[in-house]
């Protein structure tokens, strides 16, 4: 529900652009592969879940390193657009989320040091909390959105990059213990 003020035409149009890329792009993708519907499925569910960790999904179910790094870097994707709009939209429309969010970037985002660098702990934390959480970090301390995504987007790819020839060697692994 929208409150009194909060354009519903401006919200719809970021879920069907967050829609787009991290729900009907992987499909598209999937069909220019040739994998299953089912699996690409399957692989977009289990990047809700595991994030990067998903690309063991995508190789458990033989698909292509290319298209498993795509699917889930396009959900990624999607789910951080969808959350930084959501939240730009809440703090510009909302008297009360716009006095939270100024006090919280008048106390935490003061410091130039935090200004100008804090963005790069983006690194770490979408390795360790993930997608989930670096937006609401994000928009909270008012670093720049751009900045912010690319250095969000790149870390979760190169840990997805890393993790497919570690996923392709442990699957073969475990198939060899199973004979």
């Amino acid at each position: 529900m929208t409150g009194p003020g909060l354009p519903a035409r401006v919200i719809s149009r970021d879920c069907i652009i967050a829609l787009f890329i991290g729900g009907i792009a992987p499909f598209i993708a999937g069909f220019f592969f040739m994998v299953p519907p089912g699996s690409v499925l399957v692989l977009m569910s289990a990047t809700l879940i595991l994030e990067y960790g998903a690309v063991f999904i995508g190789t458990a179910l033989d698909m292509d390193n290319a298209i498993t790094f795509i699917i889930v870097s396009l959900v990624a994707t999607g789910i951080i657009f969808f959350q930084l709009s959501i939240f730009d939209h809440s703090g510009k429309y909302s008297p009360r989320v716009a006095r939270f969010l100024e006090r919280t970037q008048g106390k935490y985002g003061s410091s130039p040091l935090v200004k100008k660098y804090g963005v790069f702990a983006l690194v770490p934390g979408m390795l360790v909390v993930g997608f989930f959480v670096c937006p609401a970090v994000t928009w909270l301390l008012g670093w720049e959105r751009k900045i912010a995504c690319i250095v969000m987007m790149g870390t979760f790819c190169a840990a997805s990059a890393f993790l497919l020839p570690v996923s392709e060697g442990f699957i073969h692994w475990i198939s060899g213990l199973a004979g």
